[in-house]
Formats: structure tokens, sequence, C-alpha cells
């Protein structure tokens, strides 16, 4: 191998490394592994030490991780739990996502950034981090309360609006000035596409899965479904959705298919390996030393981080109380929804990787990720113990 390449593997090695090695420590002190892979990237970037820089094969690789991160959500999540969850989850989530896009939309117009990049901050507010949430009521043991049951019903369908926001709100700003109703009408083309792809998938997984069976080279069944899963999502791209809104609805189409718990458990390695790239991506994309941290700047980050919290608490605790829960429990379920990771770092890289947002609101965010998922568990904790108290619990 050539020096260059032997550079570019080590970089790789490297981020790996060191992201699974702070996801280890996080764990220890029971904080969610992306934080870890966010603050590799932020040790290893610019900010900090400055070793590695965010080059194309960097992204590349990244581009695969996260791919195969939606793909295997979409495969993990469980269609019949979502409609066991039902309309109240529905209708929870939805308050949460209005609430946080118009808010968060409304935030960028305050602070003097465009429409485009306005709507690209809203969209970084709308979904819930599905594995914080669930992680913190199970250790309560709180799960199978009836606000757990929302919150995690509420949670799926969040991540599943924030990916169709992301799909809406990207399809409208990466076209070229004149070309928008273009733009939009081939997104909408993509989606309709991506549906019905995703209904003859799921109708027809017993044919797919017989057919990828009959292959006789070695990995072959893990091999093919991947690729297919790669095709969808490169094929959404194409049609100027975000390649992981394809890679999510494949994997929820499949996630029934004969023999799809094996292909899980390889793509579930296969993903821990190659996601953290991804994550730690972002931190190497920030560049603390480019703020200028003014008065406006401060109160910017402050405001959105303020309004992430806020505007969860607001859109999913009110509508919660109008389906007649106790004010108790509407606040429960409205900071359950508050936590942000994956999604919310997605859309975020996204929007500065398309020019529209700038350093001060990818740090933002990524405080906002540290805050709510820190945080949260914390309020939690002792909204139940006033919840569970009259009962002698």
């Amino acid at each position: 191998m050539e020096p260059e390449s032997l550079r570019m593997l080590l970089d790789v090695v490297i981020i790996i490394v060191v992201a699974k090695l702070l996801e280890e420590l996080l764990a220890k002190y029971k904080q969610a592994p992306v934080l870890g892979d966010l603050l590799a990237g932020i040790v290893l970037g610019p900010s900090i030490l400055g070793l590695i820089a965010p080059t194309e094969h960097i992204k590349i690789i990244a581009s695969l991780g996260i791919i195969s991160l939606l793909f295997l959500a979409g495969v993990e999540t469980d269609v019949s739990r979502m409609k066991k969850y039902g309309l109240v989850s529905a209708i929870v989530g939805v308050g949460g996502v209005i609430a946080s896009f118009i808010s968060g939309l409304l935030l960028g117009l305050f602070f003097g950034y465009g429409i485009k990049e306005s709507m690209f901050i809203g969209a970084i507010l709308v979904a819930t981090s599905v594995g914080i949430t669930v992680r913190t009521l199970m250790e309560m043991d709180t799960y199978e309360t009836k606000e757990a049951y929302v919150i995690v019903g509420a949670a799926v369908f969040d991540d599943i609006y924030g990916l169709f926001v992301l799909a809406l709100v990207y399809a409208l700003v990466v076209g070229k000035s004149g070309e928008e109703l273009y733009t939009i009408v081939l997104a909408m083309l993509g989606l309709l596409m991506l549906l019905v792809v995703y209904r003859l998938t799921e109708k027809h997984t017993l044919h797919i899965s017989h057919i990828i069976r009959s292959f006789k080279t070695g990995e072959a069944f893990f091999v093919f479904t991947f690729i297919y899963g790669l095709i969808v999502a490169l094929g959404v791209g194409y049609m100027k959705l975000s390649p992981i809104v394809g890679a999510f609805f494949i994997g929820l189409a499949l996630s029934k298919m004969p023999g799809i718990e094996a292909f899980k458990e390889k793509l579930s390695a296969f993903t821990a390996l190659m996601s953290p790239v991804y994550f730690a991506l972002i931190g190497l994309t920030l560049s603390i030393k480019q703020i200028t941290f003014t008065y406006e700047t401060l109160m910017y980050i402050l405001s959105l981080v303020i309004i992430g919290f806020i505007s969860k608490i607001i859109g999913c605790g009110l509508l919660a109380k109008l389906l007649h829960f106790s004010w108790l429990e509407a606040l429960i379920i409205g900071v359950g929804m508050v936590p942000r990771a994956e999604v919310a770092s997605i859309i975020a890289f996204t929007g500065l990787a398309l020019g529209l947002l700038d350093q001060n609101t990818l740090f933002a965010t990524i405080i906002l990720i540290y805050s709510s998922s820190i945080l949260t568990p914390i309020i939690l904790k002792t909204l139940y113990s006033a919840k569970l108290k009259p009962r002698g619990r």
C-alpha cells in the first residue's frame, strides 16, 4: 500500500478506536454511546488536537456507516408494537414535532437566518432519541407505566416524522434558484417510489428471502440483503431525498422477512464498527476556534438549547393533557420526549454540508444533545418519585 493510503486507513482506525474507548467511558457513567463518538471527533479534530481532518475518504466511510445505522433502525422497529401504542402516541408525537419545528424556524428567523436555514434549524429539533428515553425508563423500572408506553410509541413515531421532515426540507433547499418546484416534484415522486418499493418489499419478503437464500456464495444472505438496502437508499438519494430515509424504510419493510434475525445480528456488528465514524465526522467538522463567542452567539446557542427542551415539553405535554392524562403524567411525557441524539446530529450535519448552517448551529446542536441526554434522566427520576410517592412506593 502507498503511504497516503496507509495514512487514510490509520485515520479511520484512530477514529474508531478513540470513539469506542469514549463510548465505554460514557457507558460506565450511564450516558448514550453516541456522545462518545461526537466527543472523539471533537478531540481529534480542529477544535482540540487537530490530528485528523474531515477528508473525502472519511466522509465516504461515514456515509456507509449512517446508511447502515438507519437500515438497522428500520429492521429493529417493530411495526406491530408501533400499532399497539396507537393513535395517542402518534398525536403526542405530532404535537412535539409541530412545536419544535415552528419554534426552531422562528428562532432562526429571529437571529437573522434565511427561511431555508431556519427550516433546517427547525428540523434539527424535531426528533426524539428513542434509545436514551427507553434506557432511562428501563433503569427506573417504569417501562410498563402508561406514560412510558406513550413516550416510547411517540418517540418511534417521532423518528419517522423527523426523517420525513428531513426529506421535505432537504428537497426544498437542495434545488438551485428557480428549480425549487422541479426539486419538490422530483422529491415527491421519490417519496411515492419509496412507498411503492416499501409496500412491494413488505408484501413479498418471503419471495425475496427465498431468492437470496438460493445464492451459494458465503454470507450471500447478508451481502445481497445489504446491497438491496444500499440500492434503495441510493435511488432515493438520486430522487433528491436523503438516502437515510430510504435506508430506514427498506429496513422497516424487511423487518419481518424470514432469516432477518441472523441478518440483523451481522448488520448490528457492521454498524457498531462503521457508524461511529459518521458521528465522529460531525465532531471533526466542528471547529470551536472558528466560533466568535459574542454575546449574540452565546444567546443564540443558549436559546436553541432552551427551546429544544421547552418545545417538546409543551408540544407533547399539552396534547397528553388534552388526551386525559394528569398534569404530572403529561409533564413526564413531555420531559421523556426531550432527548435528542442521532437524528438531530444527522440533520445538523446535513445542513452544514449543504452550506446552509454554520458552526454556531452545529455547536449548539451538540450542546443540546449532551444537555438533553444528561438532564432528562435526572428530571424523569424526580417526576416519577413525585408520582409514585403517594402510592407508598
